[in-house]
């Protein structure tokens, strides 16, 4: 700053320095011409007069000598009369330097105006003007009683040389005191600076310093100063304000840090790291504040994958929810592949390194960390990086969720983690939540002996399957199932062993169904089997195996080992009827006639069944 105020001092007196050369330059100079010029208009109103006085008194012949004294009035270089060609005529020739020389006296004699030029070269300044004469009285003397020529018409000029080099003297002169002066205040201001306006120049560029620190997000900048005057009150005034910036937003910091549970990658601007933690922390607590509002735990999952894939622009990762009955892994989504994990971990959940574990997974800790990712050779290649996040719901790994990356992605992936980790961390009380609703609505719907749905999920899903059989164009078999002989059972050995029998016989079924397909405790020892999706004619194999795998169990409850038959009677909708619970009538109508023809028997339901005209 310094420095610039010098450049900027001596650029302004340079400038005003060569204006003010400028300035006098030009007024030496229009001063000296205008001089010059009514000097010449004297001297030549003198000589005129001078000359028509010597020709009334007939000694024109002296003429030579008035010039010559003329020549030494100071400045007076050259002077001489030039006849025009009126006097030439009348009189003759003349002189021989009484004829015009150059174009400037030629062109005063042709149009009879004044002329005037200045000639300069590095050593003098000549000012010439040349002033015609015409045939018109002046002072009482009429020229035309001697000369015989018009009025008005041009009879000569006088030409006239003044030098006036010694005003380029005076201005240089002046101009020299001028220049002499700028230097003594250029090295006047020097010192002032130096002397009083150091500290405060430094002061101003210390100051400025910090600020521009401070517009970058560090206020550890501090001002020092030897002023004691208003200088050191804006120093500590300052410093003041930083210190309370500083603390200020590092408190703000670590109280958000530690409502939301994680930190964040700094940037060396505390501005904009606060602001980027308080806007993602606005966005979270709207994030849970939706997310408290939806209904199951698919709808969270939902808007969780929207964040992931949308607002962080994730392009390759899994979430995985783990089924802790079946001890499985199960894939919510999964994106840039089918799937990021091999099999395995989707029939045994602690083949998955992070739930078997509970911690974070990390590629970069050990090359192929974990043996289940679906590609190695791509992460032992680094090609591939991958990391991976528990998320603990009711005390345990509930969900994974692992995002995969490229190594030169490893900077931005990081700087998401902890934003990832902050969402599923938010998201796990309403997980968790949800969780218990589906629990409590599952105790509802299912058959705790058996493990099977009952009548009344039966009844919730009726319209919505049959509603989606319909626009697939598909056929759902429907398979009523009862135990042969069930009564015997708890007559002679107790319901104990009766229940036994049941858990038994559900398990030979759900061993015998699909997935997809619904088991349902009907009523006491009779069962419902509804296939979803099933080719027309195909339900009669499926209840012929579950028949047999029945017939071929022996069931062991306690020191008792029996083997139980089962009947079963099967409809199909929309086959039989475009009515499911007519359909499911059917089935049952059909499980009565295989008992009627000797039990352990499948019996396909035929419209000779049905006498009756409406279901």
């Amino acid at each position: 700053m310094e420095k610039r105020l010098r450049i900027r001092l001596w650029t302004l007196f340079i400038t005003l320095f060569i204006l003010f050369t400028v300035i006098v330059g030009i007024s030496f100079r229009e001063f000296a011409v205008r001089e010059a010029k009514n000097k010449a208009l004297d001297i030549s109103e003198l000589v005129r007069d001078t000359l028509t006085s010597y020709m009334v008194m007939g000694v024109i012949d002296k003429r030579d000598d008035f010039l010559t004294r003329i020549k030494e009035i100071s400045g007076v270089k050259n002077i001489k009369v030039i006849r025009g060609q009126a006097v030439i005529k009348q009189f003759g020739p003349g002189r021989p330097w009484e004829v015009a020389e150059d174009e400037l006296e030629k062109e005063v004699l042709k149009k009879g105006v004044l002329l005037d030029t200045l000639k300069e070269d590095a050593k003098r300044i000549e000012y010439k003007v040349v002033i015609p004469y015409k045939a018109e009285p002046i002072k009482g003397i009429n020229c035309l009683s001697c000369h015989n020529v018009k009025q008005g018409e041009v009879l000569g000029a006088i030409s006239l040389s003044i030098d006036i080099t010694h005003v380029r003297i005076a201005a240089i002169y002046i101009i020299l005191l001028a220049g002499l002066g700028l230097g003594i205040v250029l090295l006047l201001s020097a010192w002032i600076i130096n002397r009083f306006f150091k500290p405060q120049v430094k002061l101003i560029k210390d100051a400025s310093q910090c600020m521009e620190k401070a517009l970058r997000g560090d206020f550890n900048c501090r001002v020092e100063t030897s002023l004691e005057d208003e200088g050191k009150v804006l120093a500590e005034t300052l410093n003041r304000t930083f210190e309370y910036l500083n603390q200020s937003l590092k408190t703000i910091e670590d109280r958000v840090m530690a409502m939301i549970g994680y930190g964040v990658l700094k940037s060396g601007d505390t501005i904009k790291d606060t602001s980027k933690i308080v806007d993602e922390l606005l966005r979270i607590y709207k994030f849970k504040r939706v997310i408290e509002k939806d209904k199951s735990k698919q709808d969270v999952y939902n808007r969780l994958i929207d964040v992931f894939s949308t607002y962080m622009s994730l392009d390759k990762f899994s979430f995985y929810e783990v089924d802790y009955q079946k001890n499985r892994i199960k894939i919510i989504r999964a994106e840039g592949l089918e799937s990021w994990c091999k099999e395995v971990i989707y029939e045994n959940a602690d083949e998955c390194r992070a739930k078997r574990t509970g911690s974070d997974v990390d590629s970069r800790d050990f090359p192929c960390v974990c043996p289940n990712f679906i590609d190695n050779e791509a992460c032992s290649m680094e090609k591939l990086r991958y990391y991976c996040i528990p998320v603990y719901v009711g005390g345990q790994v509930a969900n994974v969720f692992q995002v995969v990356y490229e190594p030169e992605m490893e900077e931005f992936i990081q700087l998401l983690i902890p934003y990832i980790k902050g969402y599923l961390r938010e998201s796990a009380p309403v997980l968790e939540a949800r969780t218990y609703m589906d629990i409590l609505k599952e105790q509802s719907i299912v058959d705790p002996l058996t493990g099977f749905y009952n009548r009344r999920f039966l009844e919730e899903i009726s319209d919505n399957l049959t509603a989606q059989v319909k626009r697939r164009g598909s056929t759902l078999g429907i398979l009523a199932i009862d135990i042969d002989f069930f009564k015997q059972v708890n007559d002679t050995y107790g319901h104990d062993v009766g229940d036994e029998v049941l858990k038994e016989i559900a398990k030979a079924i759900k061993a015998s169904i699909r997935e997809s397909d619904i088991p349902v405790r009907y009523g006491g020892e009779e069962f419902l089997v509804i296939l979803v999706d099933v080719k027309p004619g195909f339900s009669l194999s499926v209840a012929e195996k579950i028949r047999k795998a029945v017939e071929d169990k022996l069931i062991s409850a306690g020191s008792v080992n029996l083997k139980k038959t089962v009947s079963i009677g099967v409809s199909e909708y929309p086959t039989d009827s475009e009515k499911f619970w007519q359909c499911i009538k059917f089935a049952d109508i059909a499980l009565y006639r295989a008992k009627e023809e000797g039990r352990n028997k499948v019996v396909r339901f035929s419209p000779d069944m049905w006498k009756e005209e409406e279901y």
